[in-house]
Parts: structure tokens; sequence; C-alpha cells
């Protein structure tokens, strides 16, 4: 089948924090109705806790020892000589390949571009507390994708968009910077310091996050735990509401209803659990791992509105789209698995082990548990962040 494919990945958002997954909190209208006709993995997995690994296991089908990025974020690059990607596997049959990221941290250097004919990898400005850091707002990329589209689509399309507003620090313009406001998330203050988190620190708030002031111009918010809770939230709505505009332009396009659209999620945020604050990396706890899942299959293909319980990853995304395309992809010794499977044989797959992995921790869910161990890292190089304290034990979290 040659349906036209967007990959849509949206950094650091948890799936616990939309509508279409039980929260209390209208964050996510467009979000919810794209997941009425579509299906939506209510138990879908990361293989990492940051940006670059975790993209290059959606890219490859690899839980994150297996492919050459590893644990690598700051230095990872993919080897093009280990590496087949989705994108090269598409571009190969004959589709059309395009990718617009929004951070720099998935710099086309990093080779996460093999396999697009365009990559636009071109930032605008930089994070408000460290400018060293290099990305792009949403409506820009979205203007850049659809400008490609509207020259690109008189044949199968395959189109990865990255979008990074829901990343700390957590700034929107208004009025989304006030949909959501300190009050809703507790009656007191959570005052909390300002930490290091470049050292893994815990139990305040790293200060890239720091906001000096809140949406009515008062700096009162600003160790205020609720606000930065408030803020994160306020971000998801602002990104739906990007979205929102993507969808309607595509669909003015006529191109929505023999699209397959995926959306996901590299990663979620720390929001308080385990004394972890806005940030990421350190853990592979289930506010870190768990990321949304929502697959809008071609209309004349089916099925729409229809919520699977079994554990995936995202690593089972190339698999699904191979599996669409009619692509034999068996000797690629992938570690994901198509996603067809969960539906047409839930009961084997309940019974498969999903893994996620940093350098310092390993993960299994199986069933309805989340095992964690320790991992030594290497000497030298101890992943992204660490903080030995939580990671020094064998831990089970119950999930449901």
């Amino acid at each position: 089948m040659s349906c036209s494919i967007l990959l849509i990945t949206v950094d650091t958002l948890r799936a616990d924090h939309l509508g279409c997954y039980g929260y209390h909190r209208e964050t996510s209208p467009h979000l919810d109705a794209l997941a009425r006709e579509a299906i939506l993995f209510r138990r879908a997995y990361s293989p990492c806790s940051y940006t670059l690994p975790a993209h290059a296991s959606i890219m490859t089908g690899k839980y994150v020892p297996h492919h050459s990025v590893g644990y690598r974020q700051d230095d990872g690059k993919m080897d093009p000589d280990r590496e087949v990607t989705l994108a090269e596997i598409l571009l190969s049959l004959g589709w059309s390949t395009a990718a617009f990221v929004s951070c720099a941290v998935l710099d086309g250097c990093r080779g996460l571009s093999q396999g697009f004919v365009l990559y636009d990898d071109e930032m605008t400005g930089a994070e408000e507390n460290r400018p060293h850091e290099l990305v792009r707002d949403g409506p820009l990329t979205t203007a850049r994708a659809l400008a490609w589209l509207k020259e690109n689509s008189d044949k199968p399309f395959f189109v990865w968009i990255h979008y990074f507003d829901v990343h700390g620090p957590y700034i929107q313009p208004a009025p989304f910077n006030s949909i959501f406001r300190p009050e809703d998330y507790g009656p007191d203050p959570l005052l909390l310091p300002v930490i290091n988190e470049g050292e893994g620190e815990t139990g305040g708030i790293p200060g890239y996050q720091l906001l000096a002031d809140d949406s009515d111009g008062e700096a009162k918010h600003q160790h205020d735990a609720r606000f930065y809770m408030a803020r994160y939230d306020c971000g998801i709505r602002y990104e739906d509401h990007i979205l929102g505009d993507l969808f309607r332009a595509l669909k003015e396009m006529d191109l929505w209803d023999e699209l397959m659209v995926v959306v996901t999620a590299d990663h979620g945020e720390a929001l308080g659990e385990n004394g972890v604050y806005f940030y990421h990396g350190l853990t592979l706890t289930p506010d870190q791992i768990h990321v949304p899942l929502i697959v809008k299959m071609p209309r004349s293909t089916g099925p729409a509105g229809v919520q699977v319980g079994v554990p995936v990853s995202t690593v089972d995304i190339m698999p699904t789209v191979l599996e669409l395309t009619g692509f034999d992809y068996s000797r690629l010794a992938l570690d994901g698995l198509p996603l067809q499977l969960a539906l047409t044989r839930p009961d084997l797959s309940a019974q498969r082990a999903v893994h996620s992995d940093l350098e310092c921790q390993g993960a299994l869910v199986c069933g309805k548990e989340l095992h964690l161990w320790p991992r030594t890292p290497a000497v030298g190089r101890p992943g992204y962040l660490y903080n030995p304290s939580l990671v020094s034990e064998e831990r089970k979290i119950n999930l449901f």
C-alpha cells in the first residue's frame, strides 16, 4: 500500500496530561479529537527518557543499546554503515521524504537525517535561559512543513515533524500562558530552591526552567512549583493549538483522509515524582517514559476510535509503517513489533516485555508492572544526567 505518512513527535509530552488519556484538565482538544478517529495506545513507552536516543530508536526500530547512537545525548551520532532507517527504506520505495525539527539536539549532523531528502534543521531562536540551546517555535516549523507539502504531495510522502514547545522553559504566548493558573494545582504555594540540573540534583527547580515573571508580570510565583505545573499544561494546550492548525491545513489540502498520522513523544517530564521537578533523563519511571501514541490510519483501511491496553513501544512505529507498505523487514533484526499485532493478537502482545534504557538504569514493562534496576555507567561518562540515589536499587512499580 502506498499511502502517505506523517510522523509527529512532541518533545517532553507526558501521556497522562492529555484528555484522551484521562487527564481532567482541557489541555488537548485537538489531540482528543484525533484520538476519536484513530487508534489510541494507552500503554506506550519510550525506549529512553531523553531526546536523541529516543528518536534514534523511533527511526531505526531498535532499543537504545542496539543502535549506534546508544545512550549518548550530547555527542551521539548515528552510524550510517550500521543503521537502516525508516526514511531510507521509504525513499528507496519511491516515497518523497522530508523532516522538520525544532531543536538543535536533532541537528542533521547527528545522523537522523539519513534517508530524508530534505532535513530542515534551521533554528530561528534560543531557549530563554540557555542561549546556546537553539530552537524553533512550532508555528514556524509547521509553516516550513506545509510549504514543502504544497509542492510535494503529488506522490506518496513520509514527513516527520518534531515540535519543542512543551519542553522547558515553559514559555507560551498569550493567551495560552494563562489558561491554567497556579491556584489550580493546590491552595498553598509549594516553594522550592533553584538547583543545578546539570549535576542531576533533585528537590528543586532547575536553573534553566526559572521564570522571573508569571503572566500578570509579578514575580510572586518564581519559586512556586504550582506555577511551573500550570505552565507545563499551558505548553501542552499551546502545542495542541499548533497541531490543530496543522490538521486543519492538511484537511484543506485534501490530504487528511488517506493519510496515516502517527503522534507520539520522545519522553515525558517529571513534575515532582521521586523529588524530580521539571526535567527528565534521570530515571525511567512512568512520568518520564509513558508517552502518547495515537495512530490514525488511512480512511480506507480503518479502524478508528479504538483504544488498545497492551504495552507497546515507540520502536514499534517503524515495523508498523513497513507492514502497512508491504515491505519485508524480516532481515532487519528490529526490536519493534507491528502495532497491528496489538489489535489482532492482544493475548500475545500482553505477554511481551517492553524495554527502556539509560546508561545508569534499565527498565522492563511486564504486564501491569514496571521493573527498574541500576547499571554502572561507563567511567568518565555517566550518561546525560546522573543521580545515584535515584537508581541505586531494584524497584517494582505497579502501573495500575
